[in-house]
């Protein structure tokens, strides 16, 4: 018996839904009839990948886990202090694998964040983890071609590009490839032994230009020895996410909402399509030759793109451009597409016995404007900014934190006079949060925040989480011309959770005890841990058969 989990990033209920209905996920489709499937809350205050996926993984809220962000702040030292989310041991509560091995269960993991421990061997019992996002060398990049001879480098590695006609050979050491501008397939190039890159050549903006991804140093660790040397021998050329920058910059072309003919949007989604290929070539692998009671694999496509383009089809948001909608939605469709057919890989691979769970971090919603809180704050005198025109964290009495994780503090260690106490703090975030609750959208109207709440596991007396509507995407960092309010570099995100469907998270579930066809509605995105754990005969606390402790698991998970 084995527990399959695919978790697709920011794969949207609503957008499922609207895909599904398409006839686009027909894997979907047959997962959803065969058993359980519901929309799912994602953690509030934040529901950055972070939280959500500590929630989803551990069955918990950021209350326990400690998740509450990409960086999380300090509480002990200087306001501007975090770490970062994903550092080994980061999350305080178990996961369901660490629940798993407790009992004796082995787990299969495809980049799975929490798999790997601080010495840089798989956590215990599991038996196979890859894993590459700790390790990025080099970011993406667009380089504008000569017709001449040239020299880059990637992280480390120098790039020898050298024109042959129409063409260009492209080095690192002894390896190259040859490209040319009519070529439809990215290229995969090595770098060393231990990274690559993914290249394309391209005529865009009246030149040629040679487009790769970032580069990263994937890892394979794990106790089951065989599988491990399969991973690591069949591993592609990974690339973490697609050339979002370099589209949003314009340097693939016009996008379709300036004027495009939709290539550029079409180059974008075929760099998007090298993450799949680095995502499911090691999924297939584990799905091929574990021997798990419990194989976790993580799909990123579905946010890369969200991210870029999902605002602009996205009818509730003030991004929407409903001139170019429909066709920026065969872009999303295509996309969701790609993780339906690893999905039907999955089923195929279950047996009858087997449990096959879709889940996903969180939705995603149009973005419209990027906000600058502490624009407001330095404006209305409760922040600072340094000579220089950055933001000066210790000459501020209260500001919106540079780990950006949606949270307000006040600088009670650091102002004159030492630390403030809690109730003139109370009052210096009540006056944060007044003036925040006056920006709105340009021109006036809608105002950018939708409530105020109690930051996980800070102290209420100096920090509050603001939480902000979908259609702004908050930013700690400041303007040169000091604007609070601007339009947004990417239209669709998902920082805070405010409770607005569309950051609702798909998820659907077959397997022994589950009931074909049931449509739960919305559930808590701690749900399907619970059911996960449920199907291996565990309870949360790696007891055998014991009650679920989430009444609507309970419901939906009946003894087998």
């Amino acid at each position: 018996m084995t527990v399959y989990w695919l978790v697709w990033d920011a794969a949207a209920h609503w957008i499922v839904e609207r895909l599904t209905a398409q006839g686009a996920l027909p894997h979907t489709a047959r997962l959803r009839a065969a058993g359980i499937s519901a929309a799912a809350r994602p953690p509030a205050p934040n529901c950055q990948t972070p939280p959500s996926l500590a929630t989803l993984f551990t069955g918990t809220w950021p209350e326990r886990h400690g998740v509450t962000g990409f960086r999380i702040p300090g509480t002990g030292g200087a306001i501007e202090e975090s770490s970062a989310a994903f550092a080994p041991g980061r999350c305080a509560a178990p996961t369901v694998w660490r629940t798993a091995a407790e009992a004796g269960l082995r787990t299969a993991a495809v980049h799975v964040p929490w798999t790997i421990g601080a010495d840089g061997q798989a956590e215990p019992g599991v038996d196979v983890a890859v894993e590459a996002y700790s390790d990025r060398i080099d970011r993406q990049a667009a380089l504008p071609l000569t017709g001449a001879l040239q020299h880059f480098t990637v992280g480390p590695h120098p790039l020898d590009v050298a024109p042959e006609g129409d063409r260009i050979r492209v080095g690192c050491g002894d390896r190259s490839v040859t490209l040319g501008e009519r070529d439809t397939q990215w290229r995969p190039l090595r770098l060393g032994t231990d990274s690559g890159v993914w290249l394309r050549m391209v005529a865009a903006g009246g030149q040629r230009v040679l487009l790769r991804t970032g580069a990263w140093r994937p890892r394979v660790v794990g106790h089951d020895r065989p599988l491990t040397d399969a991973l690591t021998q069949g591993l592609p050329v990974f690339a973490g996410e697609g050339i979002g920058p370099t589209y949003r910059a314009g340097l693939l072309g016009p996008r379709l909402v300036d004027g495009g003919d939709g290539s550029a949007e079409d180059l974008f989604l075929s760099s998007v399509a090298c993450v799949h290929r680095s995502f499911e070539a090691p999924a297939r692998t584990v799905l091929t030759r574990h021997t798990a009671a419990l194989v976790v694999i993580y799909l990123p496509t579905t946010d890369d793109l969200g991210h870029e383009l999902i605002g602009w089809c996205d009818p509730k948001s003030a991004a929407h451009r409903p001139d170019v909608a429909e066709q920026i939605w065969r872009h999303v469709r295509t996309c969701y597409e790609w993780a339906d057919r690893l999905l039907g890989a999955v089923l195929d691979r279950a047996g009858e016995q087997d449990t096959v769970l879709l889940g996903a971090d969180h939705g995603i919603a149009g973005t419209a404007w990027t906000v600058h809180p502490n624009e407001a704050l330095i404006a209305a005198g409760l922040a600072a900014r340094t000579p220089d025109g950055a933001l000066d964290p210790r000459r501020s009495s209260v500001l919106y934190h540079p780990a950006d994780n949606g949270s307000l503090w006040v600088n009670h260690q650091d102002l004159p006079g030492g630390l403030v106490p809690r109730s003139a703090a109370r009052a210096l975030l009540d006056r944060a949060e007044s003036v925040l609750r006056a920006v709105t959208e340009p021109g006036g109207g809608r105002p950018a925040t939708a409530g105020f709440a109690p930051s996980p596991g800070g102290d209420p007396a100096v920090v509050r989480h603001v939480l902000f509507d979908p259609d702004f995407l908050p930013t700690a960092a400041l303007r040169p011309d000091r604007a609070l309010v601007a339009s947004a570099h990417k239209p669709g995100a998902h920082i805070t959770n405010n409770g607005d469907p569309r950051l609702h998270a798909v998820f659907a579930a077959r397997g022994p005890g589950l009931s074909p066809g049931v449509d739960l509605g919305t559930v808590d995105n701690t749900v399907p841990a619970q059911v996960a754990l449920r199907q291996l005969g565990l309870s949360p606390d790696g007891r055998s058969r014991q009650p679920l402790s989430d009444p609507t698991a309970r419901r939906v998970c009946t003894a087998t």
